[in-house]
């Protein structure tokens, strides 16, 4: 016996067929049929198809920020530079949602008449995890991990780019994204760590703490 469909599950299936095509070319019976259920059963937990939408990429977006929620602290890690490593380990583990919100946050024209002023899910998204982005870069320039850069430009950066390896999986069959972030989560840290450690030698060279060693 087939386990019973749940609001969740359906809003999931949606979610991937308003991802695949636009959103006024997918109807309740689509849904259903992917679904392999009776069209009724989608009434009885979402009102329209325009409920079903908010409620597919809500739950989207909330799966995502749960997982985020598991890595905002980078007290759980050994330092800034391992809490970033680890969000782009999450891109990966969760790629098939986030894709989906990427792919139609592309057609905004669509849904934006969809959501309360203020209340757009994607805006959301994209505001919360700048924010992580931004703390875990901070952090790592204050304790000397990271080079001096702007937090808020390379936050965007990041995002952007994993973005791009999302909307990559929808054009190409064969595109390899695990590997691909990989790389690119190596890159970033390159980038970040760059000249560090010879700044640091030269401020030890000559900096207070040689200073001290002389008066002693």
């Amino acid at each position: 016996m087939a386990p019973k469909m749940g609001a969740d599950d359906l809003a999931r299936i949606a979610l991937s067929l308003f991802a695949e095509r636009h959103f006024a070319s997918v109807t309740i019976k689509d849904i259903a049929r992917a679904a392999k259920i009776n069209s009724a059963m989608i009434y009885y937990y979402y009102e329209d198809k325009e409920h079903l939408f908010r409620a597919a990429l809500e739950n989207a977006v909330d799966e995502a920020f749960q997982a985020y929620a598991q890595h905002a602290d980078s007290r759980s890690f050994a330092d800034a530079a391992e809490a970033i490593d680890a969000w782009f380990d999450v891109h990966v583990a969760l790629y098939k949602q986030l894709r989906n919100v990427v792919k139609i946050s592309v057609d905004r024209n669509s849904i934006v008449g969809l959501f309360p002023k203020g209340h757009d899910p994607i805006k959301r998204f994209y505001r919360h995890e700048n924010k992580i982005l931004q703390n875990f870069i901070r952090e790592g320039i204050e304790k000397g991990i990271f080079r001096e850069v702007d937090p808020s430009v390379v936050a965007t950066m990041i995002s952007t780019s994993l973005d791009g390896a999302m909307a990559r999986t929808f054009i190409l069959d064969d595109f390899d994204i695990v590997g691909t972030v990989e790389e690119y989560k190596q890159a970033v840290r390159l980038y970040l760590t760059h000249g560090v450690s010879e700044a640091k030698t030269k401020r030890g060279s000559k900096g207070p703490r040689s200073g001290r060693k002389s008066r002693e």
